[in-house]
């Protein structure tokens, strides 16, 4: 089963909420709660209505997980420190080490602020969701989290796992006992209306592929995606993770047979990004395309290694 369209409980105690583009999720366990990802700017202003209009109290939400320091899944962070007095804001050491420099969350500002409009011309909000500006280029964090510990949400226990690949920095967590994991990026972009696989191992080709089968083997019956959508049942979890593994060698080996071909690594990464970009309008074409050159550098990083003696 496929769940978006925010707000919308996805099970007891758990609920999407944020857009579509970037959503968020709140975990409830008796009176304690926890928001999982911090999203783009507006998504502050939108949870605030959200949780509004359910008649979900703020004061509940104790904790936010910061799963990695990109700019969409961070600026929301110093709105939900206003909305949610004395909240926790948790990520690992090295997203925390990012969002510590100025030059880093100002950069994130400017991105944050091309997101607000993209969201805006595509009617996910409204003007009246413009993030207020911040007022410091810092995005403190309280608690760092690492590989193996236990965020603990009033009687759930989410287990924190690592999951690099995407990026070095990157989070997921998982609950058991609810057959829940939280996985961010770590599967790449998905677009659900076309069934379309972006892989996006920015950081390193192996690894992404490593955290990609950890996650599945989890066994999970729920998978929030930090993008488009929530997969829900087992059978569906799996044909998912299948589904990413198989896009991401797919694009690897495209992405080899391009260099073998003799084509240059700008070509075949302005050649991917407009393919990405044919499937989702969101963001300029020059995005994607900047955003597959990462990818056709870190296809060629593996290769070579691969191939030392």
């Amino acid at each position: 089963m496929l769940i978006k369209d925010p707000p919308v409980e996805i099970a007891d105690g758990l609920w999407m909420l944020g857009t579509n583009e970037y959503p968020v999720f709140l975990v409830t366990s008796g009176d304690e709660g926890a928001i999982f990802e911090g999203g783009v700017g507006a998504v502050g202003p939108v949870v605030a209505e959200q949780l509004a209009g359910l008649d979900i109290a703020g004061d509940i939400v104790k904790q936010i997980i910061i799963t990695h320091a990109h700019p969409d899944h961070v600026m929301a962070v110093p709105a939900f420190r206003v909305m949610f007095d004395g909240v926790t804001v948790c990520a690992s050491k090295t997203a925390a080490e990012t969002l510590s420099l100025e030059k880093a969350v100002g950069y994130f500002t400017k991105i944050d602020g091309v997101l607000t409009e993209a969201l805006i011309k595509a009617g996910s909000i409204t003007e009246k969701h413009r993030p207020e500006p911040l007022t410091e280029n810092r995005i403190p964090i309280d608690r760092i989290l690492s590989d193996g510990d236990t965020v603990a949400v009033g009687g759930l226990k989410f287990d924190c796992l690592a999951t690099p690949g995407h990026s070095d920095c990157g989070l997921s967590f998982h609950e058991p006992g609810m057959g829940l994991a939280i996985i961010s990026d770590a599967t790449g972009y998905y677009i659900p209306d076309s069934e379309y696989f972006w892989p996006c191992y920015f950081s390193d080709y192996g690894a992404y592929l490593a955290s990609i089968r950890r996650l599945a083997a989890l066994d999970a019956e729920i998978l929030c995606l930090s993008h488009n959508a929530v997969i829900k049942g087992r059978d569906a979890v799996e044909t998912y993770f299948d589904g990413a593994i198989a896009a991401t060698e797919a694009w690897h080996e495209r992405i080899l047979a391009g260099t073998e071909e003799g084509k240059c690594s700008e070509m075949i990464g302005d050649e991917l990004g407009a393919e990405v970009y044919e499937k989702t309008q969101l963001m300029s074409e020059g995005f994607f395309q900047k955003n597959c050159a990462l990818l056709v550098k870190q296809s060629i990083k593996y290769m070579e290694n691969s191939n030392q003696p």
